[in-house]
């Protein structure tokens, strides 16, 4: 039974059952005694907390700019459950705290004061204005995940986002489509970013015209009004193909545009990243690049493991590939090349 389980069971989320079962402040006394009565039901007990001396804690930080990466369908969730099996199998307990970037410096020291054999921050929303706060964690072995972080004394485990969005970009093409063009979101996010960098790279390459980015909210939600609006004021008109920042937002805009009248893939054929549950399930059902949450997960645990084996190893940076999954939000353009 992992802490997402205990969270979906009592109605709560994975952070504050994690809060319950350490012991720890920032829940109500209702939430604690549900949650509690759930694990007493279920059997489930945490680690008794060691001494510095016998330190087996590993710590799981979510760091959170805007928070849109908790609308992403459970990615970030799916990682954190693996990275708990890894450290049930490696005889670790796994502490989950949140951290958000405005309060970042009185959250890490508080949470720091009682220093953990290693940390895995989930860096998703992190920015490069943010990487004075990896200072804090001095020699505790750190790996950055979800993150290509440019920062010399951290570790990273990341998706590899350049070619992930290049493969996509290469993939319409292959389909026969000349005009290509990308759903981007409005906020900073690193990842995303690679990938846009990854599409202009592949059109360049392909020696195709890029037309602007369409910028969209960076939720399913935001991202369906946002392209109401647009296709509403006349200012998007779909044709040809899309690449999208991630699913959400894929699946977002092609709501929106399938409202409004027109077809996907006939007049739109779009491709998304992640491959989300819902992908799937959205009608017709999303093409996507699938990225590995297991692995990422997996790679994180062990890369902290080797860290803390070799504290005088270079840091080192893990890229994951993405691999195409094919539905029928695409199809060949009329008249197009062989896929």
């Amino acid at each position: 039974m992992t802490v997402r389980e205990i969270a979906a069971m009592a109605g709560v989320s994975p952070a504050a059952v994690s809060l319950v079962l350490n012991n720890k402040k920032g829940v109500s006394e209702a939430t604690r005694r549900k949650v509690q009565e759930v694990a007493d039901a279920v059997g489930y007990s945490a680690r008794v907390k060691t001494s510095r001396g016998d330190n087996r804690r590993l710590m799981v930080i979510k760091f959170h700019t805007h928070g849109v990466t908790e609308e992403n369908q459970g990615f970030i969730a799916a990682m954190i459950d693996r990275i708990e099996g890894e450290c049930r199998h490696h005889g670790f307990e796994m502490v989950l705290n949140r951290c958000k970037a405005d309060e970042a410096e009185t959250t890490l020291r508080e949470l720091l004061q009682n220093p953990p054999m290693g940390v895995i921050l989930i860096g998703t929303e992190l920015q490069e204005e943010h990487y004075h706060f990896l200072n804090l964690f001095g020699d505790i072995p750190l790996v950055v995940l979800d993150n290509d972080v440019h920062y010399g004394r951290a570790d990273s485990v990341v998706m590899s986002n350049v070619t992930i969005g290049m493969d996509a970009t290469m993939y319409l093409h292959g389909l026969g489509h000349r005009q290509i063009g990308y759903f981007r979101f409005k906020l900073p996010i690193h990842n995303c970013d690679d990938r846009y960098r990854g599409y202009l790279a592949a059109m360049e390459k392909l020696g195709l015209t890029v037309p602007p980015p369409v910028a969209l909210a960076p939720t399913l939600n935001g991202a369906y009004e946002d392209m109401k609006k647009l296709l509403a004021e006349g200012k998007y008109v779909p044709c040809g193909a899309v690449v999208a920042d991630n699913d959400s937002l894929a699946i977002g805009a092609a709501r929106a545009i399938m409202e409004a009248g027109f077809q996907v893939p006939e007049d739109l054929s779009i491709i998304g990243i992640d491959d989300v549950p819902f992908s799937a399930m959205m009608m017709p059902p999303l093409t996507t690049m699938r990225v590995s949450r297991k692995a990422l997960g997996t790679m994180a645990v062990e890369m902290i493991l080797n860290r803390i084996r070799h504290p005088e190893w270079p840091p080192m940076h893990i890229k994951v590939d993405g691999r195409l999954v094919v539905r029928n939000s695409t199809a060949r353009a009329e008249g197009g090349g062989a896929p």
